[in-house]
């Protein structure tokens, strides 16, 4: 089975990681990345932070929920500025969620059809993943190309590895 897969039926992807570790991307979610694509010259990146929950801690998560760019972050064709708002928003999530929701991971968009991670990415990566207070087996870490979305994953243990890539279906999108 490929590390990601689109259930049609569902509308969502199954990410698997290489700990065994599965993440659900669910639709609304799909869409908001697809959004902010960068298919113009004049388009800035943007990025946030995947959000959910931990449907059985060590095995099944769910993405069901992102920031989006706003107030305080900073934007260029070819980087993005991730502010303090977006963890203020995945405090409020947890909240609201009464503290079932939590961080999963972040993610961002570059100026290309396959997406691949910068020198600047991997060490942003790798410091949420020393950094950061996660609940999740793993991070996950999605970048938004014009055409595909890529899939990584990391964690303590794991240095961020590529899952894998999915083709934009426009028909699901």
């Amino acid at each position: 089975m490929s590390m990601l897969q689109f259930l049609a039926t569902s509308q969502r992807l199954v990410v698997s990681t290489p700990t065994g570790w599965q993440l659900v991307i669910t639709f609304p979610t799909l869409s908001v990345l697809y959004h902010y694509r960068q298919v113009s010259n004049s388009d800035v990146e943007a990025g946030g932070v995947l959000m959910g929950r931990l449907l059985q801690p060590d095995q099944v998560g769910s993405v069901e929920n992102v920031t989006e760019p706003g107030d305080g972050d900073r934007q260029t064709r070819y980087s993005f500025f991730r502010s303090k708002r977006h963890n203020n928003e995945v405090r409020r999530y947890w909240k609201s969620t009464n503290k079932t929701g939590t961080y999963l991971g972040l993610w961002h968009t570059h100026p290309e059809a396959k997406p691949t991670p910068s020198m600047t990415d991997i060490s942003d990566w790798q410091k949420a993943i020393q950094r950061d207070r996660y609940s999740a087996p793993a991070l996950i870490f999605a970048i938004v190309g014009t055409d595909e979305l890529g899939i990584w994953s990391g964690g303590v243990r794991q240095e961020p590895d590529l899952i894998g890539r999915w083709k934009w279906d426009l028909k699901y999108v």
